[in-house]
């Protein structure tokens, strides 16, 4: 679910500057998904070293090779509702790359829009700024909003949903490829990676079980997803039977039922679930995407025990709110992509227990799965975590530019 690193407050000042980009090529026919494009800013190849060598990660901005100009799209896609809805997402363009590959990134939990790809408020050290590493390396990079961020703020993000975070990051692809038509961009070829972390990596195999049950004018690439919750179903029962265990983001979780609980339209109100005063606090708007991580925990108890309900959780343990736990199956992630995949994990993880990634690794290889690696990483939490998995996949792309197999 929810990631944090302590060096993403380092830095802000080094990321301002603008520029232009060359212009239009080959793919898919224009102008069918995608709605309308606006250049944002230029973040340099310099910035992105200094930034990393600034965070303590040395090695990483030795990634940093291209300068990349960003791009604000707004494209059409499918609602909740299944109505059709313009969101938005940003487009990371290496300047100078040529024969670039592509990439798909699923970007972590967020609270504040502000945050947003689309977004990259200035001055703020938003999923742009995190993720252009990777656009630097010569990749042409999309990243979606998802549904309740950017164009679709006035909505709830439907946080962990499956079928929505896979088609706001298909057509985000979709609307990607027009772009780089439009801008005459050449590319190695029309292979996709994906790759995200924590919200990320669930919606990184969403995406891909959508892109590869389907007919996608792409191939899938490469695959990397970094502490994903997988099996809802498993994951809540563990919350609900280890309340009193240290918890690295209780305000993931009461986002998550929160959010279940809004889409589906569950029976009851927040009170079921949430303790006094948290049921109104929440209710009130707390993730309304208008306050950001600091804010939201600083309302929050600090203990999943103060915040869930002791009734809640001996009545859906003994299989009352059936139609919660129907929700949960619905979205769990049971395919197993035909894709090379990189899976990674770290076992002290408190917000996306590692069961969720040893369990899918297992379901691979018992699938008969050979193009698979788990990097499990002993002591590492969720916040931690991101270095090994960030690292690795750095270095999975920079040898295998074209969607190859691992070795």
């Amino acid at each position: 679910m929810f990631k944090k690193s302590y060096f993403f407050v380092l830095a802000v000042a080094l990321f301002v500057s603008s520029c232009d980009i060359a212009s239009d090529t080959q793919g898919v026919d224009s102008r069918k998904v995608l709605i309308s494009e606006q250049f944002n800013r230029t973040i340099t190849q310099q910035q992105l070293a200094s930034f990393w060598t600034l965070a303590g990660q040395p090695e990483a901005s030795t990634f940093a090779l291209y300068d990349i100009d960003i791009y604000r799209i707004v494209y059409k896609t499918t609602g909740l509702d299944g109505n059709p809805v313009e969101a938005s997402g940003a487009i990371m363009v290496p300047k100078g790359a040529a024969n670039a590959g592509l990439l798909s990134i699923q970007h972590a939990t967020i609270f504040n829009n502000d945050e947003a790809p689309s977004v990259d408020r200035p001055g703020l050290i938003s999923v742009i700024t995190r993720k252009s590493l990777f656009a630097s390396m010569g990749y042409i990079t999309f990243l979606p909003d998802y549904l309740g961020y950017g164009a679709t703020a006035g909505i709830l993000h439907p946080y962990q949903h499956k079928n929505s975070l896979a088609t706001a990051s298909y057509d985000m692809i979709l609307a990607g490829l027009e772009f780089i038509e439009e801008k005459n961009l050449q590319l190695a070829d029309f292979s996709v990676n994906m790759l995200g972390y924590s919200e990320g990596a669930y919606a990184t195999l969403a995406l891909a079980e959508l892109a590869e049950t389907s007919s996608p004018p792409f191939e899938t690439g490469i695959i990397s997803a970094g502490a994903g919750i997988y099996d809802l179903t498993s994951t809540i029962d563990h919350l609900l039977l280890n309340v009193n265990d240290q918890n690295e983001c209780v305000a993931c979780y009461a986002y998550f039922i929160y959010v279940y609980h809004t889409i589906y339209e569950l029976p009851g109100t927040l009170s079921n679930y949430f303790n006094e005063p948290f049921d109104d606090i929440i209710s009130e708007g707390l993730f309304d995407g208008g306050f950001s991580d600091s804010q939201i925990r600083s309302k929050l108890p600090r203990n999943t025990k103060d915040l869930i309900r002791d009734s809640f959780i001996t009545a859906y343990m003994q299989g009352e709110y059936p139609d919660l736990r129907n929700a949960l199956k619905e979205n769990n992630i049971q395919y197993i992509p035909d894709a090379t995949v990189l899976i990674a994990h770290g076992t002290a993880d408190s917000v996306a227990p590692v069961f969720n990634s040893d369990q899918f690794y297992e379901n691979a290889i018992n699938a008969g799965k050979t193009n698979i690696t788990y990097i499990r990483t002993d002591g590492a939490n969720h916040s931690t975590g991101i270095f090994n998995w960030a690292i690795e996949t750095l270095n999975i792309l920079e040898r295998h530019p074209k969607s190859i197999a691992l070795q």
